[in-house]
């Protein structure tokens, strides 16, 4: 099992970009186009930078596939 506090710590440590995807997309349940939108980025600039988010997460938890 992985601590909030871990989680919490793991997202903040992310690339910006990264982190602001999954926050909108992942945590707040936003879509890829309206995220895209929101931070002005190509649609597929931020279905990539999601890909890039969870997978730093599970390698910095230590955990399979996100």
């Amino acid at each position: 099992p992985v601590d909030a506090s871990e989680i919490e710590e793991a997202i903040a440590k992310l690339p910006e970009g990264a982190r602001d995807v999954l926050v909108l997309s992942g945590i707040y349940g936003y879509s890829h186009l309206e995220t895209a939108k929101m931070l002005g980025l190509a649609e597929g600039t931020c279905k990539a930078q999601l890909h890039r988010a969870r997978k730093l997460l599970a390698e910095r938890l230590n955990v399979g596939v996100l």
